[in-house]
Order: structure tokens, then sequence, then C-alpha cells
């Protein structure tokens, strides 16, 4: 029996358990996808926006990228495999690639250990607030994967990847294999800009918060992913969001020193709003005529530019 999991947390807790522990570190609800790309293809151009973006050396994410499939691939394919993950945006799309790529490599039994509550832990957010112990007890609870959901999952991953999101949402409208798919696939798709205000629901509600008062990127990021609990958001991620919000002659938001990367995780930063930022927080400017965008949110690369006649 081999295992896959979240996380290195939960790698070192079940680290006892026989067979190998393969620790999956990929970010796909984060950067460029596309299943017209080949794999080398696919590492560079998600290297490139990481390193944009995040501050991760390109050829570290490379690296990191070929040597975890390269473990994957090295995996016996008669062997059960375990598939260690959560219910959030972050995992759920993770299990659309890993099953869609266990199936397509050949694996033969696949069963996943997937919860989204425990008893005596409230709020739960996930396996890594279980001790060893509890993970390890957790192990007979495994349900294997069965063909529907094997369908399932590689019909969600091309229409994640797709560039045409009417297919994701005509996707999620069939889904129920899987149980907790469909809602963090909704959660996802609150990551497109509203053609209202050109934001998404994240960054709508950050710039609600900030004019609210909370200007430290600890408390704003602690806050709002309290009520974000189907994202797996991360802090990285998060400054990523807001740092797009600085661009520009008109930006959003500004901050009184650098934001959380893969460089420096220091969130101290105090954020505060602009004028531009208020004008759209209150539906008098559209974040597109004032910054533009150039994002991806799944296989959908969301590119406007800025208009020029902005005051």
């Amino acid at each position: 029996m081999n295992h896959i999991v979240n996380g290195d947390v939960v790698g070192g807790k079940i680290k006892s358990l026989k067979g190998n522990i393969v620790v999956w570190r990929e970010m796909y609800d984060f950067g460029p996808l596309s299943q017209d790309w080949p794999l080398e293809e696919t590492y560079n151009r998600r290297a490139e926006f990481f390193e944009q973006k995040l501050q991760i050396p390109l050829s570290f994410f490379i690296e990191n990228c070929r040597s975890q499939y390269q473990l994957l691939n090295e995996l016996s394919r008669s062997e059960e495999v375990v598939l260690w993950f959560e219910y959030d945006r972050y995992d759920q799309v993770t299990i659309l690639y890993l099953l869609s790529e266990l199936s397509a490599l050949g694996f033969q039994k696949i069963s996943m250990v997937s919860i989204n509550e425990y008893e005596g832990i409230k709020p739960f957010h996930g396996l890594g607030q279980l001790s060893s112990q509890q993970l390890i007890e957790l192990l007979p609870t495994k349900q294997e994967v069965t063909e529907e959901q094997i369908k399932e999952a590689c019909a969600g991953w091309e229409a994640y990847c797709s560039n045409n999101v009417d297919e994701l949402d005509n996707f999620i409208q069939k889904c129920h294999a899987l149980p907790f798919l469909k809602q963090a696939l909704l959660s996802h798709m609150t990551y497109f800009p509203s053609q209202q205000n050109g934001l998404n629901e994240v960054e709508f509600l950050a710039l609600s918060m900030i004019n609210e008062g909370i200007n430290s990127f600890a408390e704003l990021f602690n806050k709002l992913v309290r009520q974000r609990t189907n994202d797996g958001l991360s802090d990285l991620y998060f400054a990523a969001i807001l740092n797009e919000l600085m661009e520009g002659d008109h930006p959003l938001i500004s901050s009184d020193s650098e934001l959380p990367s893969y460089k420096q995780h220091n969130p101290k930063a105090r954020i505060a709003l602009t004028k531009w930022g208020l004008d759209v927080l209150t539906g008098k400017s559209n974040r597109m005529n004032l910054i533009g965008i150039d994002w991806w949110v799944g296989g959908v690369h969301l590119v406007e530019k800025a208009s020029n006649n902005n005051m």
C-alpha cells in the first residue's frame, strides 16, 4: 500500500505506515493550466508564473514537479494507492488531477481518506490538525474509488483546464460522484471577476475588510480564510492576489512594506485602501478600467488592459 498526501505535515505524521509516502506539493488552484500543453511546457509555463507571482525560483519549481512525478510513476501499479486529501478547493482540484493521472498511468486500485469534519475538533480545517494516531486511525475508513468517480475526475480535470468557463460550469451542474467536489468547484467559480466591478469575491471581501479598518495583512488573511473555509487559500496565494491590486497607475490598495512571498514570510505589512479602491468598492469604477488584469483561473487566462483615460 502506498500513500499520496497533501503536505509535509501529514506526510510526517503517517510515516510509520507501511509503503511509500509521496507528498504532493503542486497548487492546481493557482497558475496557468491547459491539457493542450506537453508536460515540460506545463512545468515551464507554471514555473514562470509562480516565480513572477510568488517568487518561487523557476528551477526549484520545475525540479519539484519532475521529482514528484517520477516518484508517482515509480509506484507499483498493482499496489493500492491511498490519497489523503481534504474537502476544500485546493485539495479537491488536486484530487481531480491525481485521479485522472493515476488512471492514465494504469493504477488498478485507488482509495481515498477524505473528510470535512472530525469529532472533537471545531472548526475543522484539515488533516494537519490531527495527531499521528488520529490520522493512522483514519486509514480503515478509506473508501475505494469507483469507476464512476474516476470518470468524473477525468471529465472534471478536463473541464477545469479548459479555457472556456462554460465547460466547467456545465460539469459542475452534473457532478455528484466525488463527495466534496461540487462545493469546492462552486468556490472556484467565485474566483472569476464580477462584471459589475471587475473584482472576484475574494478581492471584494478583502477590500471591504480593509475599508472596515482591518489593515494588518496577518489579521486580514486570518479573518478572510475563516469566512472562506472551502478555498484552502494560502497566505502566499492571498498575498499574490493583493499584489495584483497594487499594480499600475491607479492601484486599488497600498502597502507600507512587501507582502509575504516564498522568499520572505513577514506578515507585518499594513494595507490601506486608495481612492480608486474605494471607487471600485462602492461601484463608481470598475477594476478592469483602472488596473486591468493578467491572471489565470484554472485554464482560463484573464487578460484585459487598463484604460488610458482614468483620472
